[in-house]
């Protein structure tokens, strides 16, 4: 599968490269979900440039991309809220982001299914977002 990976913090942001990866192998209570669209926020910048490095330490090569949209092509044997075919979205958990690709692994727990009335791209740009909270 293509996917974009960065391959060292880059203080100019364009150290993004396409490569061809493997599928990623999915856990019990994980999903593969076939990425329809991915979100792109100020996070995955920061990611790049090395202002969250503190936070997660990532390790090298990484598959960039916090929130996506897709659907479901398989689910782990302990997922049972899911199922293949279904349109979901979600924000990738920090210790494995990797929207920007053909296929993600993500938990049960950080998906959910789209609403009918939302486009790909109005749901993509939703997940990272509503962690916002206003007081």
């Amino acid at each position: 599968m293509k996917a974009a990976i960065l391959t060292g913090y880059d203080k100019k942001g364009r150290a993004l490269e396409l490569r061809d990866i493997p599928v990623p192998e999915i856990g019990d209570e994980d999903v593969l979900v076939r990425i329809r669209t991915a979100g792109v926020n100020p996070l995955d910048n920061m990611i790049i440039k090395g202002e969250v490095k503190m936070i997660v330490p990532y390790r090298f090569p990484l598959v960039m991309g916090n929130e996506f949209v897709g659907v479901i092509e398989k689910t782990g044997r302990r997922v049972s809220r899911f199922r293949p075919g279904e349109r979901v979205y979600g924000r990738m958990e920090l210790k494995r982001i990797g929207a920007f690709a053909e296929y993600a692994a993500i938990h049960q727990r950080a998906i959910a299914r789209v609403p009918e009335y939302l486009s790909d791209e109005e749901a993509a740009s939703v997940p990272l977002t509503a962690l916002t909270i206003c007081r």
